[in-house]
C-alpha cells in the first residue's frame, strides 16, 4: 500500500464531515490527485498522532523528540500498517506501552480523524499528519500508568493542537458504538449468523449475533439494531429488550463497547433475504459450543438461556 492509497479515503471522509477545511487541505488533495502509484520518494510523507483521553479528561503526553514540551504520541506511517488508524494505535503502544485493547474509539469521531495538518519543508516536500482520538475502554477501570516519561495531563494543558477545536466535545466517557441482538424462539433455540470469510471484518468465518455499527442516521442504538436486521436479513422483530453491555475487539485490536438486545422471533431463517454473510440457522444452547464462534457469542447465549430458564 502506498502512502497515497492509505491517506486518500481518510482525507475524503474527513472533508465530507468538514467541507470548510477544503481550502486549507488543498495542497494535500492536489498531491493525491497527481499519481496514484507515487510514494514518499515523490515528496509526500504521512504521520499519525493519537489523542488519548482518560475518564478524568486528562490527555496522554510523551516526551518530544525535538522540543522541550511533551507532545501526544505520534509516529510515521509505514506500509505494514493496515490503516492510518492502526498507525496511531501503534504510536500509543510503542511510546506509552498502553495496549490497543485498553483503548476505544470516541463516539464523537468514531474512526474518522479529529484533525489533519499539512506542512511543506524547505525542500518542497509535503508532510501530512492525521490525528485520531481515543478514550480508555470501559473495562479499563483505572487509568493505566504509561511507560517511561509518558504522563497524563489535564486537557486544559493540551497545546499541541488547536485545543478549542479538538477537545471541546471530548469528555472521555466511552459509550457503545455497536449494537447486536440475541434472537431466540419459543423452542429455546438461538439464531446465529455465519459471517463471510473475509479479511478485515470482525469474526470472519464464525457464527455470531446479527448487528453492526451505529451510523449517523441512527438516533439510538435500537435504531441501529433494527436497521442492521432489516438490511442484513430482512428481519423486523416486533419487540427489542435491552439485555447486556459487552466489549468486543475490532480487527485493529481496539475495544468496542456493544449494546446487546434480545428479541423473540419464530420464523424460518431459510426464507429470509440474507444480504450479508453465508447463512442463518437455529441452534439449541447445547449445540452452540460445537461451533466456531465470534467473540463473546457463547457466553451471551448461555447467559440468556439461563435467564429464560430462571424466569
Amino acid at each position: 500500500m502506498s502512502s497515497r492509497s492509505a491517506v486518500r479515503p481518510v482525507l475524503l471522509a474527513y472533508l465530507a464531515r468538514h467541507p470548510t477545511e477544503k481550502p486549507r487541505l488543498e495542497a494535500l488533495t492536489t498531491a493525491l490527485d497527481t499519481d496514484a502509484d507515487a510514494t514518499e520518494a515523490d515528496g509526500l510523507s504521512i504521520s499519525c498522532t493519537a489523542l488519548v483521553i482518560d475518564q478524568n479528561r486528562c490527555v496522554l503526553h510523551v516526551p518530544a523528540a525535538a522540543q522541550d514540551k511533551p507532545e501526544t504520541p505520534s509516529t510515521a506511517w509505514c506500509p505494514d500498517d493496515r490503516s492510518l488508524l492502526a498507525t496511531a494505535i501503534r504510536a500509543v503502544q510503542e511510546q506509552a506501552q498502553i495496549q490497543p485493547a485498553e483503548l476505544c474509539l470516541t463516539p464523537e469521531h468514531t474512526n474518522s480523524p479529529t484533525d489533519i495538518t499539512v506542512s511543506i519543508d524547505d525542500a518542497g516536500n509535503l508532510h501530512a499528519d492525521v490525528c485520531f482520538a481515543f478514550y480508555l475502554a470501559p473495562s479499563t477501570r483505572r487509568t493505566p500508568r504509561p511507560a517511561g516519561e509518558a504522563t497524563w495531563r489535564p486537557a486544559e494543558q493540551f497545546t499541541a493542537r488547536p485545543a478549542a477545536l479538538t477537545l471541546t466535545n471530548l469528555d472521555g466517557q466511552a459509550v457503545p458504538l455497536n449494537a447486536s441482538v440475541v434472537i431466540y424462539n419459543d423452542q429455546g433455540e438461538y439464531l446465529l449468523h455465519l459471517r463471510d470469510m473475509r479479511e478485515g471484518i470482525w469474526a470472519p468465518g464464525c457464527w455470531a449475533l446479527l448487528g453492526g455499527n451505529r451510523e449517523p442516521q441512527d438516533l439510538t442504538l435500537e435504531d441501529t439494531v433494527r436497521r442492521e436486521l432489516k438490511e442484513e436479513a430482512g428481519l423486523v422483530p416486533q419487540h427489542l429488550e435491552m439485555f447486556a453491555t459487552e466489549e468486543a475487539i475490532t480487527p485493529d485490536g481496539l475495544a468496542i463497547p456493544v449494546q446487546i438486545y434480545a428479541a423473540l422471533w419464530n420464523g424460518d431463517p431459510a426464507r429470509l433475504p440474507l444480504t450479508e454473510g453465508v447463512m442463518l440457522a437455529w441452534f439449541p444452547p447445547e449445540t452452540v459450543p460445537r461451533l466456531r464462534l465470534g467473540g463473546g457469542t457463547l457466553d451471551l447465549v448461555r447467559r440468556h438461556s439461563r435467564s429464560r430458564n430462571a424466569a
